[in-house]
């Protein structure tokens, strides 16, 4: 649902959507997902989406992910469709806060890690189209998530919070001795990552533009065999890999509990491979990357701290340590198996 309230009645929404884009709405139907503010409305011609956004959103970032989804659209990538204003805008604003609306696409999501080997290999099919196209997309850039994400300071900050989280902990959470364990664990794991890890390395990965929040939870498929790609606000330029290795743990039903199929994760990356070419320092690195980005993150454990009716984040915690504690065990059979298979590398 929504992270704001809305006062969007439904005599306003049909009076917005008339009087900025001409269409007369008969239906209207909220949906709670996600963290803006979504409403079907239909017409007597077509469905669409409305979204609120919170006051957060700025119509900079509108601007900029109606410009990648209106670029991909050209490349026959299968993207939302925003519909202009009468104003000539990709946006209205109401109560200061930005609406957009699009139309809407039929079809189904797919929940994290339900995907069999054939929707995961598709996964990363996508995911090479759109960012071999990215590629020529002039105007995102890296905005600081490499020091932000995976970086020795990302690391020290995590380790602060982490041990701040630990003798914070309820004496009456369910989960106390879980969490100290999982926290210590964490801690162990980025101290080793931040005393031994050169982070030099991770400027000689592939740095490329991409979706930047890439997974199962952006696709829509439809029983035609498409698949829709959604939410490009978070779109810059990143480690390719990292958004390659990410994306494949999230959707492989064999990965829920955070243990990865490695002969998977190769197909996966092989896939990608036709369409972007990586290099040695891709391959090599991978496993340490991703670590990095989330070892050191109290994420789950802090929401869960303070709400015990935060079930589904506790689950994403929990799941998210399990995979830590998989890679930091399997980081060298994962480059390994990588560096053998995948072919037609760059060489750095």
């Amino acid at each position: 649902m929504g992270i704001q309230n809305s006062n969007l009645e439904e005599h306003i929404i049909r009076k917005l959507v008339k009087e900025n884009y001409k269409i007369d709405v008969f239906r209207i139907k909220k949906i709670n997902r996600g963290t803006a503010n979504i409403v079907e409305v239909e017409s007597k011609e077509k469905k669409y989406i409305l979204k609120e956004f919170s006051e957060g959103r700025t119509e900079e970032s509108v601007i900029k992910e109606t410009s990648i989804i209106n670029f991909l659209k050209d490349k026959n990538i299968k993207v939302p469709i925003y519909i202009k204003s009468t104003q000539d805008n990709f946006y209205i604003k109401f109560e200061n806060r930005i609406i957009i609306l699009q139309e809407y696409v039929d079809g189904y999501t797919m929940e994290n890690n339900t995907g069999d080997y054939n929707e995961t290999i598709e996964s990363a099919k996508i995911l090479g189209k759109i960012t071999k196209e990215l590629q020529n997309y002039i105007g995102l850039e890296e905005d600081g998530i490499i020091e932000k994400w995976f970086s020795k300071e990302s690391l020290e900050n995590g380790i602060t919070k982490m041990l701040d989280l630990k003798s914070k902990l309820n004496e009456n959470n369910p989960y106390k001795s879980i969490f100290e364990k999982d926290l210590e664990d964490k801690i162990n794991m980025s101290k080793d990552l931040k005393e031994n890890f050169q982070f030099d390395r991770i400027k000689k990965m592939t740095i490329m533009n991409s979706h930047g929040d890439y997974s199962v939870q952006q696709l829509i498929y439809n029983d035609q065999g498409e698949t829709t790609v959604i939410d490009f606000e978070t779109a810059k330029k990143l480690p390719i890999i990292w958004e390659v290795i990410r994306s494949y743990s999230y959707i492989d039903k064999e990965a829920k509990n955070g243990e990865l199929n490695i002969d998977t994760l190769v197909d996966y990356v092989k896939e990608f491979s036709k369409y972007v070419k990586l290099n040695e320092y891709d391959l090599k690195y991978v496993a340490q990357i991703y670590l990095i980005q989330i070892v050191s993150s109290t994420f789950g454990y802090k929401q869960y701290n303070d709400n015990y009716e935060k079930t589904g984040l506790l689950e994403f915690a929990l799941f998210r340590t399990n995979l830590c504690r998989y890679l930091y065990k399997h980081t060298e059979e994962i480059s390994s198996r990588l560096q053998k298979e995948i072919k037609n590398v760059t060489k750095v």
